[in-house]
């Protein structure tokens, strides 16, 4: 399909358009979903987009560098990894402190 033939891609030609510009991705931030400005095309380039659709699409999208989007990745990886580190070693002194709780206790009783 052409594009003069879909007007509801009309609106969504500037992302596009701006994307291949700027050698760039489109990332919906609502669906965390990067893609190509060929795969957006094929995507939505459709007849079935209502003009609600094209809205909400609108406000949930950006134009991104992909190699930002992959060092924002890691960097949220590796907070995530800190804070199950955290939450292990939080863990893990709990359940030291029971078993040391739970030795003692038997301990005492073998003194009795």
């Amino acid at each position: 399909m052409h594009i003069d033939d879909n007007p509801g891609f009309n609106r969504l030609w500037h992302v596009y358009n701006e994307a291949l510009k700027s050698k760039c991705f489109i990332y919906n931030k609502n669906k965390k979903e990067w893609m190509t400005p060929e795969a957006f095309r094929e995507k939505y380039d459709n007849d079935e987009l209502t003009h609600n659709f094209i809205t909400r699409l609108l406000d949930d999208l950006v134009i991104r560098d992909p190699i930002a989007g992959i060092n924002a990745a890691h960097k949220q990886m590796i907070n995530k990894i800190d804070h199950f580190k955290t939450e292990i070693d939080k863990e893990m002194l709990r359940i030291s402190e029971f078993s040391k709780t739970t030795i003692q206790y038997y301990q005492e009783k073998k003194k009795k």
